[in-house]
């Protein structure tokens, strides 16, 4: 281990990333990106590294990194890219090579594997120091470190980008060493291997300073979370700004890992107040797709589209047209599950290794059939029959006992294994979750140009908004005996509206939808127009909520 007697911040290192398919020693290299570094980052590079024959990138990986095995063509040798990360190893003016790693106890034996003689890296981990210098930050994760000092790491985990965050890091860890005192890499190495205390039961300390939180109004709204070179980190909506935005910041045990990573990077906020939550509720979904915030996960556009279908949900396509009039749908895999499930068909369960053998989903499609009235009808289409089972369980309360299967695939926790039981279980569950869809469809395409009344429960004055083609056309103070007006696009025809359709307003609607039940469920006074009848009222409105 060399001296390096000039300054951290003089000091030319290297910065490394690898990413893998798991820990050493059971994971394969898939990616290396190294970049020297001293007050900029130069000659960057990253490749992808060719998987040894038989092994495959784990689906979990591939959704984490976006490498795909259509992009693993282009991966070279893996000790072709450690010789020419050694060629700029030696290029360094000292040796063995400073080098800098976030997290280096996962990127370090993969490395040490690749090298035929001695080990050319002197290797120093920015997440230890970084642990050392803010021990009262929620997390040190490269992303929360990078967020901290202003610096947004892309969402996929790809070399490149973890190497510019990694050299951003280093720089400002150096800024913090050498008030500390240590400013050469020796002193760095002496002050890592002290130990450190233990630490007591603490409370966490929040980057973002109290007063700026404490001073928000005691008023509905919407929040954003930001960074410190104000880029949005989260957008939320709250009936008290004040009371929702202090609540991320008052609870110590239990807070969801990435809320603590984005609570490391948050530093300031800002606000809008608006006159009621249930506007500020149609508001937070326009902020998230203005914004794009990393740590909002519902509500974007990435990764989503909407879908209509045949009468028979047998075929669909992102726009509506006469041959594929229904919708609009969000989930293109519900639909599929459902196609399949007609012709009776394992592929309605199909989701990689969740998937039932050919037997038990058999035995349990039999169970399915000789339980439920419905499937032994002749008299109607395999559609048909199955959407009229999932109405029924609907109706009779199913949706509040059974497990969500997309939750359990997505999860894999709790997962009891296939069984004919569950098998039968996960069907009908399909059933009932399909005709609900094509239910809302029907439902958010009438609320498309809508008008509604309302007031708040505690409130005293009453709201009025109107919506045309799926917009908030008017947002204002309404007399509290008013009736409401007759929306302006009541005679559109109902092909007119499904075009009309974009991912901006069919979650507008949908939030809208959530609004009008939480009014309901509060007894608020309300009132739904959708053309020149008499208005939905609290009553009538809560019968037809129940059914979507």
């Amino acid at each position: 281990m060399g001296s390096h007697p000039e300054p951290l911040s003089q000091l030319e290192v290297l910065a490394v990333d690898c990413q893998a398919t798991a820990a050493a020693p059971r994971g394969h290299l898939i990616e290396i990106g190294w970049a020297r570094v001293r007050k900029t980052i130069t000659h960057p590079r990253a490749c992808l590294i060719a998987l040894p024959d038989s092994e495959q990138i784990p689906p979990a990986v591939a959704r984490i990194t976006g490498i795909s095995e259509h992009m693993m063509r282009d991966a070279v040798e893996r000790h072709r890219a450690w010789r020419e990360l050694s060629v700029h190893a030696a290029c360094l003016s000292h040796q063995p090579a400073p080098t800098v790693i976030h997290f280096a106890r996962f990127e370090e034996p993969f490395l040490r594997s690749l090298a035929a003689g001695p080990f050319p890296l002197d290797v120093v981990c920015t997440r230890d120091i970084g642990r050392r210098l803010l021990p009262n930050l929620p997390r040190c994760s490269l992303r929360a470190l990078s967020g901290y000092f202003g610096r947004a790491v892309g969402a996929l985990r790809r070399s490149a980008d973890h190497v510019d965050a990694t050299a951003l890091v280093w720089q400002e860890l150096v800024r913090l060493l050498e008030m500390q005192g240590v400013s050469t890499w020796g002193a760095l190495h002496d002050w890592l291997a002290r130990p450190v205390k233990p630490a007591r039961c603490r409370r966490r300390v929040w980057p973002m300073p109290r007063d700026v939180r404490l001073s928000l109004p005691d008023a509905p709204g919407i929040y954003r979370m930001l960074r410190t070179d104000d880029s949005v980190l989260y957008v939320g909506k709250a009936a008290s700004l004040h009371h929702r935005v202090n609540s991320y910041f008052r609870k110590q045990n239990g807070v969801p890992e990435r809320s603590l990573e984005m609570l490391s990077q948050a530093r300031a906020i800002s606000f809008d107040v608006t006159p009621s939550p249930l506007e500020a509720a149609l508001l937070e979904p326009d902020e998230i797709k203005r914004h794009r915030p990393p740590y909002n996960v519902a509500l974007t556009n990435q990764d989503r589209a909407l879908w209509f279908t045949s009468p028979d949900l047998s075929a669909r396509r992102p726009q509506p047209s006469p041959h594929c009039p229904l919708g609009p749908f969000a989930s293109p895999g519900t639909l599929d599950q459902f196609v399949a499930l007609t012709r009776a068909d394992r592929a309605a369960l199909t989701s990689g290794r969740w998937a039932p053998d050919a037997g038990t989903f058999n035995a349990g499609y039999e169970r399915l059939c000789a339980t439920h009235p419905e499937m032994s009808r002749i008299n109607l289409s395999a559609h048909a029959t199955l959407l009229r089972l999932g109405t029924r369980l609907w109706r009779e309360g199913r949706r509040d006992r059974d497990v969500d299967e997309d939750e359990v695939n997505e999860r894999g926790r709790g997962f009891p294994g296939w069984t004919p039981e569950f098998v039968q279980v996960s069907l009908e569950w399909l059933a009932l979750r399909v005709a609900l869809a094509r239910r809302r469809a029907i439902w958010l395409t009438r609320l498309v140009d809508s008008s509604v009344v309302w007031r708040e429960p505690g409130g005293s004055g009453a709201r009025l908004i109107v919506i045309e083609n799926g917009e908030v056309v008017v947002s204002t103070a309404a007399d509290t005996n008013a009736a409401s007006p007759i929306p302006p696009g009541y005679r559109r025809p109902v092909a007119a509206r499904r075009e009309a359709f974009t991912l901006a307003s069919f979650d507008r609607l949908r939030v809208l939808t959530t609004e009008l039940k939480r009014l309901i469920a509060a007894g608020a006074p309300v009132a739904l127009r959708l053309g020149v009848g008499p208005a939905l009222d609290e009553s009538r409105l809560a019968s037809a909520l129940w059914w979507v």
